[in-house]
């Protein structure tokens, strides 16, 4: 199993990284790795002013590879798994800045916010 790390360090990286319509929870990691979708990984993942890491397990759910149509980042979508998939999703969620928009990176928008 691949074990990625993803130091996440604003707030904004934090939400165009979300993918909300992954169901159960998802998150984009940027990697120049390769996948399979199915593949499942282990992602060390540290948010924004805090040292604390967590450690995420996922399966591989989406390939944006490099030269895609309207991306910038090549990466993976993940979709959590294991015993504590729910409890990721809810940390996340609640560290979301709801004012702004989310899932930006699989949907191609380099930059948050609404007007």
């Amino acid at each position: 199993m691949k074990i990625l790390k993803y130091l996440i360090k604003t707030q904004i990286e934090l939400n165009l990284s979300y993918m909300p319509f992954i169901k159960g929870g998802g998150l984009f990691i940027p990697s120049h790795d390769k996948f399979q979708i199915g593949e499942p990984v282990t992602v060390e993942l540290q948010l924004p002013g805090t040292d604390e890491i967590k450690m995420i397990e996922g399966l591989v759910v989406w390939i944006t590879p490099i030269n895609a149509l309207y991306q910038i980042y090549r990466g993976i979508g993940i979709q959590f798994s294991g015993d504590n998939a729910s409890t990721i999703h809810d940390f996340i969620k609640a560290n979301l800045d709801n004012t702004m928009d989310v899932g930006g990176y699989a949907y191609g928008i380099v930059s948050a916010g609404k007007e």
